[in-house]
């Protein structure tokens, strides 16, 4: 399955997340190793997105070893993978 919005881009991982809910629901801030591709079928969803360069004032699960243009993570004492 390529979708022509993504051009030439072939999907190495695919994942599923669905949730509902009356009250409105929150993935809480964290950071994606992957790019995403999101689509709101019914309500909406709000993001709010930070730059790489402001990694250092936040709360980060680790040491941060180097933090990449792309906003990719790699934490201190942690072997990075291609997940991160």
């Amino acid at each position: 399955l390529q979708p022509c919005v993504m051009g030439n881009l072939i999907p190495q991982n695919i994942n599923l997340w669905m949730g509902s809910s009356q009250e409105g629901v929150s993935s809480g801030l964290h950071h994606d190793y992957h790019d995403n591709l999101y689509i709101v079928v019914k309500g909406t969803k709000r993001f709010r997105l930070y730059s790489p360069h402001d990694t250092e004032w936040m709360y980060t699960r680790g040491l941060l070893a180097k933090v990449h243009p792309n906003g990719r993570i790699n934490y201190q004492g942690e072997k990075t993978t291609a997940y991160g």
